[in-house]
């Protein structure tokens, strides 16, 4: 009998927490919202804390809620948004619930993070000219920015380029080049439509990257992986040559317009 009551007794010492879902592994999809309900109870004095850290991987721990509290109770709603990513990973979330006095009770989630699609949305009618052009210096494009850009400017900047014979070619070249360290892969079996984050990372991983593209044609679907980025940063756009202007005698007003969707992971 005295074993027992010191048992009940050291465990009425430390708060109650509880954390739901109460499984120790969770698999979740990496966007994803997850939604945690935790609740918490002090039998000896109030409660004063509640600390929640997460680790991803082999990574510094970052402090994702640390609040005080009162009373003897706690009950609380936390959404926590898992981290989008180019693997699979694994994040491990640490509870700590603390009283008046410095005791304390802790419980983990590990999350194993596989990859969801998102289905990507599309921006329209973007142009650039021919390198040749004299009326419009616009001859490159910022993917990332989704803007076109003179093919002066900074070379991290300049996604795609048209990239002329000579300069005094009157028909415009149909190549294309990427002087910001990019590389590009022609699929024009790539279901446009339908195009997610992982089918656009997929379409380029099982090609054959280029520097240079050439035979550029109404129709095709080009997909590009951006350089000139943070090294954990992978940016993909899916481009789909819509048009290819090319007067006759004169350069000026030729120009390739295109659609394009585009894909952003963190790692």
């Amino acid at each position: 009998m005295i074993l027992v009551l010191a048992s009940c007794k050291r465990e009425n010492e430390i708060p109650v927490l509880t954390v739901t879902p109460s499984a120790p592994v969770l698999a979740v999809t990496s966007g994803n919202v997850i939604t945690f309900r935790i609740t918490g109870t002090s039998d000896k004095s109030n409660l004063s804390r509640l600390l929640i850290t997460s680790k991803r991987d082999n990574d510094f721990t970052v402090t994702e809620i640390d609040t005080a509290l009162s009373g003897g109770g706690l009950n609380w709603t936390w959404e926590y948004q898992v981290q989008h990513a180019a693997e699979p990973y694994a994040t491990r979330l640490t509870f700590e619930l603390y009283e008046a006095d410095g005791d304390k009770m802790s419980t983990r989630r590990t999350l194993s993070v596989s990859l969801g699609a998102i289905l990507l949305t599309e921006s329209a009618g973007h142009q650039f000219y021919s390198r040749n052009s004299a009326t419009h210096g616009e001859s490159a494009f910022d993917l990332e920015e989704r803007l076109p850009v003179l093919y002066t400017v900074d070379s991290t900047r300049r996604d795609l380029q048209d990239d002329p014979v000579s300069a005094s070619e009157t028909e415009i070249s149909r190549t294309w080049i990427s002087p910001s360290g990019g590389r590009m892969v022609r699929f024009n079996g790539f279901d446009y439509a339908n195009a997610t984050n992982v089918s656009v990372r997929n379409a380029f991983d099982s090609g054959v990257p280029v520097e240079e593209l050439t035979s550029v044609a109404v129709n095709d679907v080009i997909i590009v992986k951006l350089g000139s980025l943070p090294a954990n940063v992978s940016h993909y756009a899916a481009v789909r040559v819509t048009d290819i202007l090319d007067e006759p005698g004169s350069a000026d007003n030729d120009r390739y317009t295109f659609n394009m969707k585009w894909a952003v992971f963190v790692e």
